[in-house]
């Protein structure tokens, strides 16, 4: 293990004591020594790992398992029973609603109270204070009690200090979760560049394909009978041991046989009607896939932007196969992205594409002119508009949110110079998706099931 590390945990744990009466808490005080009125509860047990700086490291385990607990101790806002804690640089975290807030204050004082807490100045807050309002975008709330806010309102502006008070370290649990998909997307937009910046990242999540896409590392906590158990290994390693002990403990708790779950994917029904004899196959078949419905929200002209602004995208939709606007559709139908953009200075190789991420930054569909258009030298004038269109039928995501990116460029391939990207101008809504697993479905699907009873099978079903 190198010896550039940010955290390097050795042999922690993490005891409370539980009392079965409130009486008990009195004479466990009064005959302290001579008899226990308590049961131990080990919230974290034995448990040694070093982080690497600038290395991200999720935690992984099921409700109770002790993450929580083992945060706050490397925060230091909990003291632990056993063993020692070495951290490495400034810690900044969001472990959960209301930590480190003083409900009875304002957005405002609540700001200078938690940058303190991490170490900044009064000075510094000020330098920063109109950054961190802006990353936070709840407008004039911030001089309001925040008793007053939302859920999404107190994350916002809890992420927006943690961002601005220079850590070296970042611990973030699930608060996240409560927040829009705007507000997901900027948080996850800055922890990809903490991380490219070489930060340290500890990342808590139940969420797999977020932990593959974004940890190098994962630690997995959890309880076997009275054994508290952790490992460590590769996110995906950590991942396959943490599905088959949900999975295993699923199939343990089963006691009858398994039914048709709510929610699935069209009905079965017999392709013939003839009554099975032993070898006999008989073919099922899935009489309709229900198509994924979209909700498409408008076009946020004031989104998150870059650019040197040769060109203003002003213009974001889908199309039907009439023409029409719409703000939903089906993913068995042919709709159309429109990209409008208002050109403001001349010039050659114009292009524009877009980029569809899950609630996790991850990018899982991109498509540009670029490539189409990079044998043709294209001109456009300042004053003109430009609208591209891709038509396509639309794939079967799992049921969430989307945001879009887009963005004018000017140059081709790899060359191009970017006048307009605008972050999460659309947010697209997959409702009643039947997939379980990943991100993306089998386009065009049917399916079917051949079923082959054999002789012994049905000899032994006949004798019962």
């Amino acid at each position: 293990m190198s010896s550039d590390y940010a955290i390097k945990i050795d042999n922690l744990s993490k005891c409370y004591h539980i009392y079965d009466r409130p009486r008990d808490r009195l004479l466990q005080m009064l005959f302290r020594g001579r008899r226990t009125y308590f049961r131990e509860f080990w919230a974290v047990h034995n448990v040694s790992f070093t982080v690497e700086r600038g290395t991200t490291v999720a935690i992984i385990g099921r409700n109770g398992a002790g993450k929580s607990t083992l945060l706050q101790m490397i925060c230091g806002t909990l003291s632990p029973t056993e063993g020692n804690i070495e951290v490495r640089g400034r810690v900044a975290a969001l472990l959960e609603l209301g930590a480190g807030f003083n409900p009875e204050f304002t957005g405002r004082e609540n700001v200078y109270l938690a940058a303190s807490l991490h170490g900044l100045s009064r000075e510094q807050t000020n330098a920063r204070f109109d950054a961190i309002t802006t990353f936070a975008g709840i407008g004039d709330y911030v001089d309001q009690p925040v008793k007053t806010y939302s859920s999404g309102m107190f994350v916002r502006l809890a992420f927006a200090v943690i961002a601005h008070v220079d850590a070296d370290i970042l611990i973030v649990d699930e608060a996240l979760s409560v927040g829009d998909a705007f507000f997901q997307q900027k948080c996850m937009r800055f922890l990809l560049d903490f991380k490219a910046n070489g930060g340290t990242l500890l990342f808590v999540s139940h969420d797999m394909s977020a932990v593959n896409a974004l940890c190098e590392h994962a630690i997995l906590l959890r309880r076997e009978g009275s054994q508290y158990l952790y490992e460590t290994g590769t996110p995906k390693e950590i991942a396959m041991i943490y599905l088959r002990d949900i999975y295993s403990e699923k199939a343990a708790s089963q006691t009858g046989a398994v039914g048709s779950p709510d929610g699935s994917a069209g009905t079965l029904v017999a392709a013939n009607s003839a009554s099975e004899r032993p070898g006999q196959a008989r073919r099922y078949e899935v009489e309709s896939v229900p198509p994924v419905r979209y909700h498409a929200s408008q076009f946020r002209t004031g989104a998150d932007s870059f650019g040197i602004g040769g060109a203003s995208i002003t213009a974001t939709f889908f199309r039907n196969g009439d023409g029409e606007a719409v703000g939903e559709f089906h993913s068995d139908e042919m709709v159309t992205l429109v990209i409008r953009a208002a050109v403001k200075t001349d010039m050659t190789y114009p292009a524009i594409g877009f980029v569809i991420k899950d609630n996790h930054g991850q990018k899982l569909i991109a498509e540009s002119t670029d490539s189409y258009l990079r044998e043709r030298a294209i001109v456009a004038g300042a004053g003109s508009e430009i609208e591209a269109a891709f038509s396509m039928c639309f794939p079967a995501l799992i049921r969430g949110e989307y945001s879009i990116d887009v963005a004018f460029a000017e140059g081709p391939g790899s060359d191009h110079v970017q006048h307009h990207l605008m972050h999460d101008v659309m947010v697209l809504t997959a409702l009643g998706s039947n997939l379980v697993h990943g991100k993306i479905g089998a386009p065009s699907l049917s399916i079917t099931f051949d079923v082959t009873q054999s002789e012994s099978l049905s000899d032994g079903a006949n004798a019962m």
